[in-house]
């Protein structure tokens, strides 16, 4: 960090939590005029240790980068900041490491040469070396030994150390405090790019390979960037990573199979041809289908709907899902009870229409032993509560911090717990 010497940064400071409940919506790492800070989303639970806040930025970093489009990743279109520049931060990450790893990259050359310490070449040294015959033995008495030598002035050591810097100064405070000392060599976007890409068409070495990608990507961003002070990584709709982390945890593969779909007939005409895709895109789609027992008889399915809210820390009723969300997860479960043809086979087979359920699922700070808290349904008033198993749609919180910590596909504690929740 230029304007901020390493030494007086802190870490805990540049952490900003619940920054959604004051209007912000971005989660993730700003570096502007200067100043880095980091914005964990809406429900994190501090961490106040320094080594475990590094550990929580990394978690951050490694749930963006999974459940995040890239275009969605790198907030394109804001109206209020400048996000044109895409920060290639896992190319950052990945040089850091690397230099942590291995150190500095040094181009190796082989030397075979007379010498008393090295491997010894035994082709050279019989080729090149004349033996002495000692009681009818050959004896060699000099060898012929490889050694290598690392130039440490060639031009891409030299590039390498620069980036390794950059790559410092940008996100180095994530690993330590630690600080490289910066290269002699001047940074030339020109220069840089055409040096790396012919090592790329020269290397067959899969771990040189990955190196010299990483770095023509940091070259790329520093050549566009080069009059930004600016550097973002993150999003503002971390409702889609939230839906993507409940989807990953409790959801089916194919739940493509349970979106229902409408479609228009025209008078004379017949039935509007709209393409599958079409109605892909633009069918109702549930955020999550969860299942247990799939294709046996105590089969249960669930549709989970994900909602990035301020509930579960605000307690404010008007921070609940609306009356179009809750409609919307009628629509769902009574086109499942139809039991559509689009149903998978194993499904269909079982289905019982009174083990069809709804629950909301909110972002919380949740104490305790258990990740997710029930908290209250709703309904309404046009239908009998007490007449369908998913009349009531349920509402639970998930500890944010817990979650983002393992989220493991298709977690089966976790969907049996909440499976349980829903049904006692």
């Amino acid at each position: 960090m230029e304007e901020e010497k390493i030494s007086d940064f802190s870490l805990k400071e540049a952490c900003i939590y619940d920054a959604k409940l004051q209007g912000d919506e971005f989660v993730g790492l700003k570096y502007e005029n200067g100043k880095v800070s980091v914005q964990f989303p809406l429900g994190y639970a501090k961490s106040d240790d320094e080594k475990e806040i590094r550990r929580d930025i990394l978690n951050l970093i490694s749930v963006l980068s999974s459940f995040c489009d890239r275009k969605d990743s790198f907030i394109h279109g804001s109206s209020s900041k400048d996000y044109s520049n895409q920060f290639p931060i896992q190319a950052y990450m990945y040089l850091i490491s690397d230099f942590l790893n291995k150190g500095y990259y040094f181009e190796s050359q082989s030397l075979y040469k007379k010498s008393s310490s090295g491997k010894i070449n035994w082709s050279r040294t019989i080729k090149q070396i004349r033996p002495q015959l000692v009681d009818d033995s050959v004896i060699y008495l000099d060898f012929i030994r490889k050694r290598t030598n690392h130039n440490e002035n060639e031009l891409i050591s030299q590039i390498h150390k620069c980036l390794v810097y950059e790559s410092f100064a940008k996100i180095g405070w994530l690993f330590s405090s630690f600080m490289p000392q910066k290269g002699p060599l001047p940074f030339s976007a020109n220069l840089f790019r055409a040096v790396v890409k012919s090592k790329i068409s020269q290397t067959f070495d899969e771990k040189e390979l990955m190196l010299f990608q990483n770095m023509l990507l940091i070259i790329d961003y520093m050549d566009s960037s080069a009059e930004s002070k600016t550097f973002y990584f993150g999003t503002e709709h971390f409702e889609s990573v939230w839906e993507g982390l409940i989807d990953s945890v409790f959801g089916q593969d194919d739940k493509e199979k349970f979106y229902p779909k409408c479609h228009w007939f025209i008078e004379g005409k017949g039935q509007a041809n709209l393409s599958n895709d079409i109605y892909k895109k633009y069918s109702l789609r549930p955020d999550t289908i969860m299942i247990t027992n799939r294709g046996k008889e105590n089969q249960k399915i669930f549709i989970l709907d994900s909602k990035y809210y301020k509930y579960g820390l605000s307690q404010y009723d008007y921070d609940l899902p609306g009356t179009g969300s809750i409609v919307k997860q009628f629509a769902y479960a009574e086109y499942v009870e139809k039991a559509p043809s689009t149903l998978p086979k194993d499904v269909k087979k079982v289905l019982n229409k009174d083990e069809i359920y709804n629950a909301f699922i909110l972002p919380g700070k949740n104490e305790g032993p258990s990740m997710l808290q029930y908290f209250g349904y709703s309904y309404a008033d046009y239908k009998n509560t007490e007449e369908k198993s998913y009349s009531k749609i349920y509402g639970f919180t998930v500890d944010v911090k817990s979650l983002m910590y393992r989220h493991i596909p298709k977690d089966k504690n976790l969907i049996d717990e909440l499976a349980s929740l829903i049904t006692e």
